[in-house]
């Protein structure tokens, strides 16, 4: 079977702006998908059994955290060290998806230097020494790897600096370093502060109710809570650490703040890597896990959600909402972001455009076209 990313469409992003006195204004956000979504009779009368195998053939972006999420929704019976494995392996996924996002991805939205192949060769290196084998020595190897690359400083100076707001002791060295100088050579530090809704935690009865309204297909696809558009992203699991306060005062939910909240979210999977193994925060039914079976965790990108409703070991609907579908919400805070946004051109407002995008991090591709107003 095909991986579903592979065919997956992509995100349609669509800006007009005006132009008044030298300056290009955005006065129209439209985002739309034309992704390709499993319905909830995707896997309709297959064995439940069968269900996160088939999820993990079909999603190859956060593929552990979907098979994961899967087995749980479908209560696959697991003890207390198949739980932690599950934990583990999630945990791992995410910090490579951060450690890539910072190497790669950030560099290219900011215009910075690429990473040269062989660094990136040692990243995916280490990433299968850890899933073969997680001790000690491999973790002390990644530590050893962003605080060389990324940090250019000592995990704990890092932090120290980080928890003074200190620009410039932290600008200095690393590419982490040079993102920032980036952003402060651009003025680009508070670009996309605007008004945030995080989403909170949700108990399971909400999620199973709200998968089991007549409008459930809609909501998977733009969800809402109470009618408003939320956010699920390494900014909103971090929004109450310590150490992001500082910043988030002097740039708001700006690009240099959500830089900040993704190093300190790829540091605190990291560093969880070595902590106890505890239960999922949310995990359970009405009724159990049979019939009915919801579970939540928390990715890369945001709070994956799936949800399976069975009868006699046969699924009758089966439902996900990812987190792109809250991020990327046609009102949601990439909306927010985007309108308004000016600059002295066309192509700087690209530019951006697409720095804010990286930042929110899709899991799907995106095109985006900007327009004159006529």
């Amino acid at each position: 079977m095909q991986p579903l990313d592979n065919f997956a469409g992509q995100l349609q992003l669509s800006l007009r702006y005006s132009n008044e006195a030298g300056i290009c204004r955005v006065e129209h956000v439209d985002i739309s998908s034309n992704r390709l979504r499993l319905s909830s009779r995707f896997f309709e009368g297959k064995p439940v059994a069968l269900a996160p195998k088939l999820v993990g053939m079909l999603f190859s972006l956060c593929g552990t955290a979907q098979t994961v999420a899967s087995a749980r929704a479908c209560g696959e019976a697991a003890d207390a060290a198949t739980e932690h494995q599950r934990d583990t392996q999630i945990n791992i996924e995410t910090l490579f998806e951060h450690l890539l996002r910072l190497s790669q991805d950030w560099p290219a939205a900011l215009a910075n230097e690429p990473p040269p192949a062989q660094e990136l060769q040692a990243l995916f290196k280490l990433k299968r020494e850890l899933v073969q084998a997680p001790n000690p020595a491999v973790m002390d190897d990644i530590q050893q790897w962003f605080e060389t690359r990324l940090l250019g400083l000592s995990l704990e100076r890092w932090l120290d600096y980080c928890a003074r707001g200190d620009t410039k002791k932290l600008s200095i060295r690393g590419k982490i370093g040079n993102l920032m100088t980036s952003l402060c050579r651009y003025d680009w530090e508070p670009l996309g502060n605007g008004e945030l809704h995080p989403l909170p935690e949700l108990p399971p009865a909400w999620w199973l109710e709200r998968l089991d309204a007549s409008d459930a297909a809609q909501f998977s696809a733009t969800p809402t809570l109470d009618g408003q558009a939320c956010e699920t992203s390494s900014l909103t699991r971090q929004w109450d650490n310590p150490a992001l306060q500082v910043w988030r005062k002097k740039y708001g939910s700006g690009l240099m703040t959500r830089l900040i909240a993704r190093v300190l979210d790829m540091l605190e999977c990291w560093q969880s890597l070595a902590a106890p193994f505890s239960p999922p925060l949310i995990r359970g039914g009405r009724e159990g896990f049979l019939p009915e079976g919801i579970s939540t965790l928390q990715t890369a990108r945001g709070l994956l959600t799936h949800r399976v409703v069975q009868h006699n070991g046969l699924i009758q609907h089966y439902q996900i909402v990812a987190p792109t579908e809250w991020n990327f919400h046609p009102q949601g805070s990439l909306y927010q972001m985007l309108s308004g946004l000016q600059a002295a051109n066309e192509a700087e407002l690209r530019r951006q455009a697409q720095a804010l995008i990286t930042a929110l991090d899709p899991c799907v591709a995106y095109q985006l076209e900007i327009t004159p107003d006529a």
